[in-house]
C-alpha cells in the first residue's frame, strides 16, 4: 500500500466523521428554520438575513441529499 492509499477502515471512519459534521450543520440550520417559521407564524417582519436564508433553502436541500448519499455509501 502506498502512502496515498487508505485502508477501507480509515476511509469508512472519515466518511462517518464527515456525516457527523454535516448532520450537526443540518441540525443548526433546522433550528434556524424553526425560528423563521415562528416569526412567520407571528406575522413579524422578516429581516434581510431571514430573506437570505429563505433564498438558500435549495442549497440546504442539496446538503441533506448529500448527507443521505454519504450514509447510503457506507
Amino acid at each position: 500500500m502506498t502512502t496515498d492509499q487508505k485502508s477501507p477502515e480509515v476511509e469508512k471512519q472519515e466518511k462517518i466523521l464527515e456525516i457527523q459534521s454535516q448532520q450537526a450543520k443540518l441540525k443548526a440550520l433546522q433550528g434556524d428554520l424553526e425560528k423563521l417559521n415562528a416569526k412567520i407564524g407571528r406575522h413579524e417582519q422578516l429581516s434581510s438575513e431571514d430573506t437570505q436564508f429563505i433564498s438558500n433553502l435549495g442549497w440546504l436541500s442539496a446538503l441533506s441529499v448529500s448527507v443521505a448519499a454519504l450514509v447510503a455509501g457506507l
